[in-house]
């Protein structure tokens, strides 16, 4: 057989195959089933019933964690610490028990495939045949054009197919020839020549290792999991555990070799595109698929095929463009693939004895979950997605579009998730409508996930030759994968934390802002959406690294968008310049001032300061909005506005706060300069929460004007009805209970307290005993009691709403009085909000929740910190419309009695 000329085929963009995608995410669902299976392989009931017997025993205990207070008692987490013993050592046995165990026989597997194949088939080396030159010839020309630069060994079987196979390992490359394709060489070249350049395309793609692999995991699956645990079954004959478990073991097996058989068929139409001219023809011909259409049944057969349908290859091989395009299919997988990984993984990096940063164990186990699940998912959306945007710029057709392909992977994620260990055991899920609103968030963070890797790959695209070199193409596209890497490890981390959050267990953290809300019972649409709020200024405070990362991250595809880029810049500095001069001038001339200045700097300088950072956040929404709904760029240009403007407001905040600080009466007066704290606070909203914020706001933003454009263009009537229906959902958030919460119970509300109060006189007296903090700081020689007072000077604020909630402001409150000689002070500052009820002449507190509370006593420039958690607490009252009298009376003898006067404020 001559030298044909050298036929290229389809050209193959220079980004990773959708084998390598498909093979990543075959290989997280089978790390993520093997945790889990071994799991419940290493489990140990006696310890199990051990430890539950102990936890039982405890509940005459007070709670460990109150959540109404937001306190932990020492001595009952230490007995639920005694009681859990060695749990974390067995987590962390069991689960990397299971790696291990899936490593070896993986590699086993791995190594001893070709030593089978060769043994089983009775396969012999071509070279040692002797008649066969011409043919080795040939075949050494076939190398060439494939462009290998290292010829694999070829080896003869006996079988009569006119087949061939590639095969081998790191160490040596084989590709099997059936005696049925060495006779074509003579009889039928031309499909001689279409089936041996297509095993070589194998090679030529570097997929022979990732079909090994994939076939060995599709080994370990069921060899090192499911075989293990059916003999952990049959021998405890645990019928409850069996039912419970065997449908989530099988389903979980099918997922694996579903996910396996995948890797195996995008191998195939990769090494058909390598194919061209002629040997196209000679391969439609071998596949013999005229008149031939696959049926749905075929179809859905092909799913647990090794080797696609003939006719999905010929389809292929006439439309080169199907083997790029981004199938939401591919990625569903992936995410039910990272999602039956994410608890079990969780769990593992939860029970580590050291974790990173310094993080508690539930973030810490979130977020580095979210990192190690995050670079396959990574890869898969920017490997997909950016050789869809490649084949449209270099050969022309309709722009890719991500959000779908983003939507499907959070799908397939939420719902590998709830098929996982974690989920399907838990009998604390939340309401359905909260894991509804987050489901639906979630997707639609997918949704703007995907959005955000097209938009970087045709930026990037867009700014390279149209023929640039693959080296180039490769370079930006490996930026590109690092910053999806952390945008998707934050993404995943914080969805993980949140389903942990919003667990309704009695001390979960979404009970904790429901209780700060003052109705711990239920939760609202109102408490959820402050919970989200929660946990990013956690994060602010705590981590602000695990937003600065994704925030930087989310900038990448901006770098390639100059014109856009200037714009969104210039936006976020007018906006930030008009609101950093106008921020000190507003918040020196507060109307509370004017409407009240009995309350005087102090408290003044406590109001604005709570509120300070509001303007902030609402400055850089704006902006954020401006930018994607009146120059319709990206939601990512909104984002680097928002961080424009927050970078101008951060040093204005805190101007704002000197300015407030100095005291306007009385000579020598002077500023404070604001202290750590306060930096600390004013650049973590500025550059952190409120840009989160302003994101998601653009986001909606954008998708309102996407709608509201796409109804202007047909009818006016379905614009007004998608606005009213934004409006009614926006009302609905903000005033709603939610479905299913429970009406409140009917209490008494004195409507006499609503309304804005200041402290004009208070006494107090209380008992004090020798070895107390103050007895110390005083020196008593016998226990006595003091009496205290406060005036309209050194008093505080209080402010009664209608709904039963009550603010009290503290700035710097004094009440002062005389001990054993020496001047005593007792010093409140902070706020605490709480629900109230009043009538009848008694009166009620509780759920305080504070926030910056800090209680001291002085005596004589010497201090003792005091501060206590704020308990319930009844008084009697007395209201008239100018004045209000409370009095609190203690069983120790301790009373106080506060008189306040009605603020016009």
């Amino acid at each position: 057989m001559g030298e044909p000329a050298r036929h290229t085929g389809t050209p193959h963009p220079p980004l990773p195959s959708a084998t390598l995608g498909r093979f990543v995410a075959a290989a997280t669902a089978v790390v993520g089933t093997s945790m889990f299976g071994w799991q419940i392989v290493l489990v140990d009931a006696a310890a199990t019933r051990e430890r539950a017997t102990c936890l039982a025993g405890l509940r005459g205990l007070p709670p460990a964690i109150d959540v109404r207070a937001g306190t932990v008692d020492a001595e009952s987490e230490a007995a639920v610490n005694r009681c859990l013993g060695t749990l974390d050592a067995d987590v962390r046995r069991q689960l990397l028990t299971g790696l291990a165990v899936l490593l070896v026989v993986t590699a086993l597997v791995y190594l001893a495939a070709p030593w089978v194949e060769r043994r089983l088939r009775g396969l012999r080396r071509l070279d040692r045949v002797p008649g066969t030159e011409a043919l080795r010839a040939d075949l050494a020309a076939l190398v060439r054009e494939a462009g290998l630069r290292r010829a694999p060994t070829f080896l003869v079987s006996r079988s009569a197919r006119v087949s061939g196979n590639t095969f081998g390992t790191v160490a040596g490359r084989y590709v099997r020839l059936d005696l049925g394709l060495v006779h074509a060489h003579r009889t039928a070249p031309a499909r001689f020549r279409a089936v041996v350049l297509h095993e070589l395309a194998h090679l030529r793609n570097a997929d022979v290792d990732l079909t090994r692999l994939t076939v060995a995991l599709a080994w370990a699956f069921p060899l090192g999991v499911v075989v293990p645990a059916a003999v952990t079954f049959l021998s405890a004959r645990r019928a409850p555990d069996l039912g419970r478990d065997v449908w989530r073991l099988a389903l979980f097996a099918v997922v694996v070799q579903v996910s396996a058989w995948s890797v195996l068929r995008a191998r195939e139409f990769a090494a058909d595109a390598r194919l061209g001219g002629d040997d196209v023809a000679g391969a439609r011909a071998l596949l013999g698929v005229e008149g031939r259409p696959a049926g749905w049944r075929d179809r859905l057969g092909a799913l647990f095929r090794f080797h696609p349908l003939a006719r999905a290859r010929a389809d292929e091989l006439e439309r080169p463009r199907r083997l790029v395009s981004a199938r939401p299919v591919e990625a569903l997988g992936a995410g039910l693939a990272a999602g039956i990984a994410a608890p079990p993984l969780m769990d593992l990096l939860s029970h580590l004895p050291r974790r990173p940063g310094g993080l508690d164990a539930l973030t810490g186990g979130s977020y580095a979950a979210g990192l190690l699940l995050g670079a396959p998912l990574a890869l898969v959306l920017t490997g997909t997605l950016w050789r869809s945007a490649w084949w449209a710029r270099r050969h022309g057709g309709p722009p890719v579009r991500g959000a779908v392909f983003g939507a499907a992977l959070v799908v397939g994620l939420l719902v590998g998730r709830r098929l996982a260990w974690s989920a399907g055991y838990a009998d604390d899920r939340p309401a359905w409508w909260v894991e509804l609103a987050l489901a639906l968030g979630a997707v639609a963070g997918g949704a703007l996930l995907g959005r955000w890797v097209v938009l970087g790959a045709d930026a990037w695209l867009r700014r390279l030759p149209r023929h640039a070199e693959g080296r180039a193409v490769r370079r930006v596209w490996a930026a590109a994968a690092v910053a999806a890497t952390v945008l998707t490890a934050g993404f995943l981390g914080s969805l993980l934390m949140l389903d942990t959050w919003f667990a309704d267990g009695d001390v979960s953290m979404v009970r904790v802002v429901a209780a700060r809300e003052g109705h711990p019972d239920h939760v609202t649409l109102v408490t959820v959406a402050d919970t989200l709020g929660w946990h990013v200024r956690a994060l602010a405070d705590h981590a602000p690294y695990l937003l600065a990362a994704p925030l930087a991250a989310a900038l990448f595809p901006l770098a390639a968008t100059r014109a856009a880029t200037w714009l969104a810049l210039r936006l976020g500095v007018v906006s930030g310049v008009v609101a950093a001069v106008a921020l000190p001038v507003v918040a020196a001339g507060v109307a509370v001032a004017a409407h009240d200045p009995g309350l005087g700097p102090g408290a003044l300088r406590g109001l604005v300061d709570g509120h300070t950072l509001l303007p902030v956040t609402l400055v850089e929404v704006t902006a954020a909005v401006a930018v994607v709904a009146g120059r319709r760029l990206s939601v990512w240009h909104g984002t680097l506005a928002a961080l424009t403007a927050g970078v101008l407001l951060a040093p204005a905040v805190l101007a704002a706060g000197v300015l407030l600080s100095c005291d306007a009466g009385g000579p020598g007066a002077g500023c404070a300069a604001p202290d750590r704290a306060a930096v600390a606070r004013a650049l973590g909203h500025a550059l952190l929460v409120a840009p989160v914020v302003a994101t998601l706001a653009g986001a909606l933003g954008a998708a309102v004007t996407a709608v509201l454009a796409r109804a202007a263009s047909r009818r006016w009537l379905a614009s007004g009805a998608a606005a009213a229906v934004l409006l009614g959902l926006a009302a609905a958030a903000v005033t709603g209970d939610g479905p299913g919460t429970r009406s409140a119970t009917p209490v008494d509300r004195d409507r006499c307290l609503v309304g804005v109060w200041r402290l004009s006189a208070g006494r107090y007296h209380f008992p004090v005993a020798t070895d107390s903090v103050l007895g110390r700081l005083a020196g008593l020689p016998a226990a006595t009691a003091v009496d205290l007072t406060s005036g309209a000077s050194t008093g505080y604020a209080t402010a009664y709403r209608v709904d039963g909630t009550a603010t009290d402001l503290y700035d710097l409150a004094v009440a002062e009085g005389t001990l054993n000689g020496h001047t005593v002070q007792r010093v409140r500052r902070g706020t605490q909000t709480y629900r109230w009820t009043a009538g009848s002449g008694r009166y009620t507190q509780r759920n305080v929740v504070t926030t910056g509370d800090l209680a001291l006593l002085r005596v004589d420039g010497r201090e003792a910190d005091v501060t206590t958690v704020v308990d319930d607490s009844a008084s009697t009252y007395r209201c008239g419309p100018a004045e209000l009298m409370i009095r609190s009376d203690g069983d120790d003898g301790s009373w106080g009695e506060e008189t306040f006067v009605r603020s016009p404020a």
